[in-house]
C-alpha cells in the first residue's frame, strides 16, 4: 500500500450528510456529515454543490438543504463528554 487516508468521522445526529447553504449568509455553501460514508457521498454532495453555485440548480440541492438537522443532545455542557463517551462505547465494540 502506497498511500492511505485518515482522519475523524463527522457524523450528524440524523445520520444524514449535511449539505446545504447558511441562511444568514446564502453564498456559503457547506457539506458535512457523512457519517463514515464519505467516499460515495461526496460525489453526489460535489454535483449537488457545483449545480447550486453556478446557478443550474435542479432542485435536488433544495431537498438536502430543507432536511432539519438538530444538534447533539446535552447541550453545551455535556456534548463533548456524551460524545467521546460515545466513541469510545462504538470503538470497545470494534476491538470485541
Amino acid at each position: 500500500i502506497d498511500y492511505q487516508w485518515g482522519g475523524m468521522i463527522g457524523i450528524g445526529a440524523n445520520r444524514l450528510p449535511q449539505v446545504g447553504r447558511l441562511a444568514s449568509q446564502p453564498n456559503v455553501y457547506y457539506a458535512q456529515a457523512y457519517s463514515g460514508h464519505g467516499l460515495n457521498a461526496t460525489h453526489l454532495a460535489a454535483r449537488l454543490l457545483g449545480e447550486a453555485i453556478s446557478g443550474q440548480e435542479s432542485g435536488r440541492f433544495d431537498l438536502f438543504n430543507k432536511v432539519p438537522h438538530i444538534t447533539f443532545p446535552g447541550g453545551k455542557h455535556l456534548r463533548s463528554p456524551l460524545l467521546a463517551l460515545g466513541m469510545l462505547w462504538h470503538r470497545l465494540k470494534e476491538l470485541a
